[in-house]
């Protein structure tokens, strides 16, 4: 995570960005405002830590020394930018309460994170998804009430769904907003298995992994269907094989059944098809009118079979020194994934009309008619089908995002496509295999 305060003096020539970086061992960088400089070249400070409250007490002393200095803190929270004129705007005073809030979560005690909340309750962050993530998150450590904290939590996450629907904005310091809903969610799960709720707790924690997967939210859906759902062994064993590396499976890696389970894997054949479905809850035909009002266009028929069968499923490879899933969208995502594609790949271009004329030449669709259906987990790639009407309706591609402006192995139905990569991957086929996320040596 990675949390930024910018400051501002005027003329604005020596403007400052504050970053605490607290992935790993903490970092603190003082990095100057200069879009002519080379990223590096633009530190005044780097501070490395063993610990988050000795990171949290240097980053509020870092603050406030700028702050004593002349320089005004802004509103501005992209940790990415580098130029905060020409109007920055002074941040109010309960926005600089949240981060405090923040900063209290990460590195002080409970006590003072109660101090930081109370002091909060009566101004406008108190209706802030963040707010409600920290509060939920003190009351879980502090042992507090199951049903105070899923009541906090929940809220939080009906908050960010429903402003994000209304598209109004929410302040989140410098936090994804996938990774503050996925927060919210982990809380979510936390307090439903305290609550001795299993299945509930779940859900949760797979919604979690799903708006933003991480080792952690993998570990922790591992482990309860290890300790609640036995049928589901395999699914934590998949995990844990998979991500065991980066720590929080170690509990699973003991378990007798675990060593069966390696065997079974380091033993899959080079005949063996490498593949299987893992079908969640089938999508209704409700389901899928709404998504084609949203995207004004009929979704083509091998698809919708697929949808009504699978839903929001997952083909996943198992190999026997690799694993991989090609994740398939909701349909109530669609839109939107059609809506950021199409602006990723106008990132560079003033002219969209010039995309859609560039992809009909080369592929014979238009860019915006593209839609993306899955992606596979971790990496940023999808299938996607062709909405536009004419011959080429229903055909299918690759996209990666390192080649924003080509389409690969085109396939003239979804169904097709799906073939072409089952078979690539029966067939250990490098292609198929690294569009999965699968490097054959």
């Amino acid at each position: 995570m990675y949390l930024a305060k910018f400051f501002h003096r005027p003329p604005g020539d020596d403007d400052r960005e504050l970053l605490l970086i607290t992935d790993g061992d903490p970092i603190i960088l003082g990095i100057l405002m200069r879009e002519d400089l080379e990223p590096g070249e633009d530190q005044y400070l780097r501070d490395e830590f063993s610990d988050m409250e000795t990171a949290v007490a240097a980053f509020r002393r870092h603050a406030a020394e700028l702050v004593a200095d002349g320089y005004m803190e802004t509103t501005h929270t992209d940790y990415t930018l580098r130029n905060l004129l020409p109007d920055p705007e002074p941040k109010p005073d309960w926005q600089k309460g949240l981060d405090n809030l923040m900063l209290a979560a990460l590195g002080e005690s409970l006590e003072a994170q109660a101090k930081h909340l109370a002091a909060l309750r009566d101004t406008p962050a108190a209706s802030e998804p963040l707010y409600l993530l920290l509060a939920a998150n003190h009351g879980y450590f502090d042992d507090q009430d199951d049903e105070g904290i899923i009541e906090l939590a929940q809220r939080g996450r009906d908050t960010i769904v429903a402003r994000r629907a209304a598209k109004r904005p929410y302040y989140a310091w410098s936090i994804r907003e996938s990774d503050l809903e996925a927060r919210m969610l982990e809380v979510l799960s936390w307090a439903h298995l305290s609550a001795d709720d299993p299945k509930v707790a779940l859900e949760a924690i797979e919604e979690a992994c799903r708006v933003d997967a991480s080792v952690d939210r993998g570990a922790q859906r591992a482990m309860i269907l290890i300790d609640h759902f036995p049928e589901r062994q395999e699914e934590a064993f998949d995990y844990a094989y998979k991500y065991r590396e980066f720590g929080g499976y170690e509990e699973i890696i003991e378990l007798p059944a675990y060593a069966d389970y390696v065997a079974r894997r380091k033993g899959i054949s080079e005949s063996d098809k490498g593949w299987r479905w893992h079908t969640k809850k089938a999508v209704s035909e409700s389901d899928l009118l709404q998504a084609e009002e949203e995207l004004g266009a009929r979704l083509p028929k091998d698809y919708r079979e697929f949808l009504a069968q699978h839903g929001e499923g997952e083909l996943q490879v198992r190999l026997p020194d690799d694993s991989a899933e090609l994740c398939f969208y909701r349909p109530t995502e669609l839109a939107t994934q059609r809506s950021n594609l199409f602006n990723f790949i106008a990132l560079t271009e003033d002219d969209p009309e010039n995309i859609d004329a560039y992809f009909r030449e080369q592929y014979g669709v238009a860019a915006r008619d593209l839609l993306p259906v899955a992606e596979p987990a971790h990496h940023s790639r999808c299938l996607v089908i062709n909405l536009g009407q004419g011959e080429r309706f229903g055909w299918c591609f690759l996209w990666d995002h390192d080649g924003a402006f080509e389409l690969e192995q085109a396939a003239p139905s979804f169904d097709a496509a799906l073939k072409a990569l089952t078979d690539g991957i029966a067939k250990r086929d490098a292609t198929a295999l690294s569009f999965l996320g699968v490097y054959l040596d």
